[in-house]
């Protein structure tokens, strides 16, 4: 809107001229899009994608590799598969290189020139078998009695994942507060030198560690048949040694309990290198993109390969 003054017209019969306002509403002019500008009228048009293959490398042995391939070749075999795009060691090979480097479907279906939804099914097929083999709790605790340890370390490790659902606040039961991120609870049991044993299931993330231990009955499933170390989040849980808090009121803990905190955090710091074997899959140290009832499988399936590749009971 502009205003400005404006003279009316000078009258013979008086040489008054009086001073008004006129105001105006400035109207917005539409540009000719048929005149030459430095802007085109169309939009540009996007470029088609286009992928760009590479070589990598993915630090996995043959060996477990073809074990996947057999149980595949195994399991088509049995369902009565007559023809597949890939064969059975190059859908190992692919399972094996999205759990280790969680590169999207669509990145993985370029690089071995199959669709989307031919890579998903050939991932979700081996991710099943896989989990079919992971090694049950039961089985720890026999082979752990028979190789001579005297106790297990257990700990809890946060997998993140994508956020669940359409409402994203703090009460959703996959946000963790003290992560400040949504993901899933999963429990480990280690070897007394910090070789990973076994994973649990996947609970929500707002789970805490005690909470997920009483619900996987790890207190009488390992706790009553061998020793238990855990840190301080799993205090109160039975046949469990943790080490001493300060109470309410106290300034600060005897010498001994120092003492004894002391030792007890030097024997079971090492557990801390299970969670790190576990997310060197990096499905599970990045952001899983799956469904809740999926996270599960994946878990399994790192376990799975991870005793393939390390087999942690041999020595």
């Amino acid at each position: 809107m502009i205003a400005f003054w404006s003279r009316p017209a000078w009258s013979p019969t008086t040489d008054v001229r009086p001073l008004t306002w006129v105001v105006h509403h400035k109207r917005p002019r539409t540009r000719d899009l048929t005149m030459p500008s430095y802007h085109d009228a169309k939009p540009n048009a996007v470029p088609e994608r286009q992928w760009q293959t590479f070589t990598a490398a993915v630090a996995v042995s043959t060996n477990t590799r073809d074990r996947l391939a057999q149980r595949i070749a195994g399991h088509r075999a049995k369902i009565g598969t007559r023809w597949r795009l890939l064969d059975a060691t190059t859908q190992a090979t692919l399972v094996i290189a999205f759990l280790r480097t969680n590169l999207t479907y669509a990145e993985l279906a370029a690089g071995n020139h199959i669709s989307i939804s031919t890579c998903w099914r050939y991932i979700d097929e081996g991710i099943g078998l896989l989990a079919g083999q992971a090694i049950r709790l039961t089985d720890v605790v026999r082979l752990a009695r028979k190789a001579g340890w005297d106790y297990l370390l257990v700990d809890g490790v946060n997998v993140p994942t994508v956020a669940f659902g359409r409402k994203l606040n703090r009460r959703q039961k996959h946000y963790s507060g003290k992560h400040k991120r949504h993901g899933v609870n999963v429990q480990t049991i280690c070897a007394p030198d910090g070789r990973l044993l076994w994973a649990s299931a996947a609970l929500p993330g707002k789970t805490t560690d005690i909470t997920a231990a009483r619900r996987h009955k790890l207190d009488v499933k390992v706790g009553r048949l061998i020793g238990l170390l855990a840190d301080l989040g799993y205090l109160g849980l039975g046949d469990t040694l943790t080490g001493y808090r300060r109470k309410r009121g106290e300034k600060e803990l005897s010498a001994a309990k120092r003492a004894a905190n002391k030792v007890h955090a030097s024997l079971r710091c090492v557990g801390e290198r299970g969670n790190a074997q576990l997310k060197w899959w990096r499905v599970l140290a990045t952001e899983l993109r799956c469904r809740p009832a999926r996270c599960t499988r994946v878990v399994k399936a790192v376990l799975a390969l991870h005793h393939l590749e390390a087999a942690p009971f041999a020595a």
